[in-house]
């Protein structure tokens, strides 16, 4: 090889680009390319729709997370990727010569080709897209009078924005919230019970909820929907899913307009010095598009590049079991695996709970610095605004405030499905863990013998599989 220590290329600072780049050693001498400064933690960026998040507790430095590591950061452009001469160009000139390449580019805002949908609706795929649609939907409440707020897609995102709309300005009024989901159920995908228990709580809060129904198009302050209705709309939030990378297509990797095909090994299946991770790369059975799914590819496409520069066999992907918490702006909060179904309010501070420890995982900052980085974004979740109302409602005066509506009370956790009938142990421990009684916990503990890992969840490489919204 050219150079001392084999050159490896990774294309993407987020999720699968820091994975790889923190299992790879110094063996390797390794440059990780992104045209942000920050990392962005994806999972989360809902919450600064309600601005119950501060934009600095999302966001890591790239180069500092990097070079941790012992590696190098790049901010900059990909402009082109050369298999055959083995190069990256960047828009600033560079050229990254590469023995194996890691290409983890995530996916780009889609509009499927709705007219007017890339001018006039806007996106949740960045902090500043999320500061952008907090700061817009408050001007629209201040601003008094008849307002309307459309959200497309009906997936993680488009829920989890819905229940952070909900959480700050269901009792505005004024104000009418919509939502249009292309298919028959919300999560697609996932539990009925999930979908109907979602219903509810929606139904609830007056919102109008538009299935089997998509946008045809979007005006300024208007959306056409695919039946010819017209719906005003003062702002239009664009959730609909993702597209690949145009790099994939011009670098030979994937089909125009597709992601890139892989083997289990995540091998490219065009050029063997390839590995591709996270939402670029596609399957033969696809994985959702996610965070612990990308962070987990991200481990195992450095694995098998230090094993293909090494002349070692590479190794299959194993993804993880699926353990999905998705919050509903802390109206309402589930847990899915594939043993049991839970709905509960108190589920959405587990959530925070995870995302706490996500972020320290991955900020392991050394001395006094890492330190008030930490207490930093501890202040901010301790705010009280930032709270869930059922917390502030028992808060002592006149911290606290009285509850609005049922959604401000405190109430535990709730099975809505058990998945398995074999699945006792789990279901009698997780039972008594939320306060259901020894009768109902017994019944239930004798339904077989399962394992506590419901209570138990695992990481990797510091990503909660639960913070799964988002890739």
């Amino acid at each position: 090889m050219s150079s001392a220590r084999p050159r490896v290329v990774i294309l993407g600072g987020g999720f699968a680009g820091l994975a790889a780049a923190r299992r790879l050693g110094e063996r390797h001498q390794v440059t990780l390319v992104d045209r942000g400064a920050d990392f962005e933690f994806l999972p989360n960026l809902h919450e600064l729709v309600s601005r119950c998040k501060k934009p600095r507790s999302l966001r890591l430095d790239r180069e500092r997370l990097v070079r941790r590591h012992g590696h190098v950061f790049r901010q900059a452009e990909v402009a082109a990727i050369d298999c055959e001469q083995r190069e990256v160009h960047t828009a600033d000139g560079g050229v990254l010569p590469y023995d194996a390449l890691i290409v983890a580019l995530g996916s780009t805002r889609s509009t499927h080709a709705a007219p007017g949908a890339a001018e006039h609706a806007v996106a949740l795929r960045s902090v500043a897209e999320g500061v952008a649609i907090g700061g817009r939907l408050k001007q629209l409440v201040d601003d008094g009078g008849r307002r309307a707020v459309t959200i497309v897609g009906g997936g993680f995102t488009g829920v989890e924005v819905l229940g952070e709309v909900l959480r700050r300005y269901r009792q505005r009024r004024g104000l009418t919230v919509r939502l249009v989901q292309p298919h028959s159920r919300l999560l697609d995908g996932q539990p009925a019970a999930v979908h109907h228990a979602l219903r509810r709580v929606i139904d609830d809060c007056d919102v109008e909820l538009l299935l089997d129904e998509s946008v045809a198009a979007v005006e300024p302050a208007a959306v056409r929907l695919a039946s010819g209705r017209w719906l005003r709309s003062e702002l239009t939030i664009w959730t609909a899913g993702g597209s690949p990378s145009p790099l994939l297509a011009a670098a030979g990797l994937a089909p125009a307009g597709e992601w890139a095909p892989v083997r289990r090994t995540l091998q490219s299946r065009a050029c063997p010095e390839v590995f591709v991770a996270g939402d670029s790369a596609e399957l033969r059975h696809p994985l959702a598009k996610q965070s612990y799914h990308a962070t987990a590819m991200g481990r195992r496409a450095a694995s098998n590049a230090a094993r293909l520069l090494a002349g070692r066999e590479l190794r299959k992907l194993a993804p993880p079991p699926q353990r999905l918490l998705i919050t509903f702006g802390h109206l309402s909060g589930f847990y899915v695996d594939d043993d049991v179904v839970l709905e509960g309010a108190a589920l959405c501070l587990a959530r925070e709970l995870l995302f706490q420890v996500g972020m320290a995982e991955l900020d392991r900052g050394r001395g006094e610095a890492g330190r008030r980085r930490l207490r930093r974004r501890l202040r901010d979740a301790m705010r009280l605004r930032a709270w869930p109302g059922a917390l502030r409602s028992v808060v002592p005066f006149p911290f606290g405030r009285a509850p609005r509506d049922r959604y401000d009370v405190p109430a535990l956790p709730r099975v809505l499905e058990w998945r398995r009938d074999e699945d006792g142990l789990a279901a009698a421990a997780a039972a008594g863990a939320l306060g259901t009684s020894a009768r109902t916990a017994r019944e239930l503990g004798e339904r077989g013998p399962r394992a506590l890992r419901l209570l138990r969840p695992r990481q990797l490489d510091g990503i909660p599989p639960e913070l799964a919204n988002g890739g």
